[in-house]
């Protein structure tokens, strides 16, 4: 498998992102959105797996090699990282997987662009997006994996974040939606929010691995891994 690094503009700053570059037209190409503070290459290991099907993952602003303005990290901000990395990749038809706080990101897009979701896979998160405590600055900051030039994008995140509810977003995605959930108490999916997910979209399957918490996975990443092919192995089939 070979992944070419490619960059887009949205507006001033600077996106970057993964793609595949040898792969089957005849896949549905798969765009991966990664949780907070995440980053394209947090997926490049898949990416070879998933091979010959076409893939992209995404560092959203802050993150990776993308640019980290000082400032607009809204959901909104996000959302149209996706948005402009879409459009210089040229995908019209894809499928569309994210990961934790990546979750209602994706969601907002697939809303925005139904005609061209062809399936959506979401990772133990909500359909909202939280309003962060000041607490969880605190959290990343001490753990010491963001570098010191990056931290005020932690500081912007939490600052900037407020609470929108999406589940009526889900109602315009009639695509196929897979869900994956952790079965602990470490999972940030919980009952309410998966019967939420049920009722407001009109094409899911809920799979949970009862022993994984938020990281799907541990402990069986073969398990993971043939969940999210077989999906993408049924849109194929729907869209030959």
């Amino acid at each position: 498998m070979s992944v070419s690094e490619r960059y887009s503009k949205n507006k001033d700053i600077s996106i970057h992102y993964l793609e595949s570059t040898d792969y089957s037209s005849d896949l549905t190409p798969l765009v991966y959105i990664p949780g907070a503070l995440g980053f394209a290459e947090h997926f490049e290991n898949e990416m070879g797996i998933l091979s010959p099907r076409q893939c992209l993952s995404i560092s959203l602003r802050g993150n990776g090699k993308s640019d980290a303005p000082l400032s607009a990290y809204s959901l909104e901000d996000h959302v149209s990282d996706i948005e402009a990395v879409i459009k210089e990749s040229q995908l019209k038809d894809y499928c569309l997987m994210a990961y934790s706080m990546g979750v209602p990101f994706a969601i907002k897009h697939a809303s925005n662009y139904p005609e061209h979701i062809k399936g959506l896979i979401i990772c133990d998160y909500p359909a909202k997006y939280p309003t962060i405590p000041e607490s969880w600055v605190d959290t990343v900051l001490s753990k010491g994996y963001v570098k010191e030039e990056r931290q005020h994008v932690v500081r912007a995140i939490q600052k900037e974040s407020k609470e929108v509810e999406l589940w009526e977003d889900l109602q315009r995605i009639k695509c196929p939606v897979l869900i994956i959930k952790g079965g602990t108490n470490n999972s940030l999916l919980k009952e309410w929010a998966t019967e939420k997910y049920k009722n407001n979209l009109s094409n899911v399957n809920v799979v949970e691995f009862s022993d994984s918490g938020h990281e799907l996975w541990i402990p069986d990443y073969d398990r993971f891994i043939k969940t999210v092919t077989d999906f993408l192995v049924d849109l194929d089939r729907l869209h030959t």
